[in-house]
């Protein structure tokens, strides 16, 4: 069963999605964001079927999936203030900001590595 509650889905081995969650969990005040990883047989229980194998974290607000930087903008705009403004961000035309994102998550393991697990409650993980 889908929780109406944002879900913040992320590509488990990678340790800059790992650091990642962990700075949006620790500014998450409101404690309604869940967490699980690409790789978890939640996500390959319940992700829509033409998400599955999208290189891209993904961010679903409880109505509707997001990928890349829209998924980036509107986790962004689910947490308090000053982090929301960073929703403004979506008047960058999005074949830019996905660039972007694009360039970012081809080097991620280069740059920050693989292996790094973050360590999130278990009442806000689904697996």
């Amino acid at each position: 069963m889908m929780p109406s509650a944002p879900i913040l889905v992320y590509d488990g081995p990678c340790t800059l999605c790992n650091r990642s969650i962990q700075w949006v969990y620790s500014k998450d005040q409101s404690e309604r964001i869940l967490f699980t990883s690409l790789q978890s047989q939640w996500a390959h229980d319940n992700i829509p079927s033409h998400l599955r194998n999208v290189n891209s974290v993904l961010f679903f607000d409880g109505i509707e999936w997001y990928t890349k930087s829209d998924a980036v903008l509107h986790l962004l705009h689910s947490l308090p203030r000053p982090w929301q403004s960073f929703y403004q961000l979506n008047i960058i035309p999005v074949a830019l900001r996905n660039a972007a994102y694009d360039l970012v998550a081809r080097f991620r393991y280069n740059f920050f590595g693989k292996g790094y697990c973050a360590l999130l409650p278990k009442d806000r993980i689904l697996d």
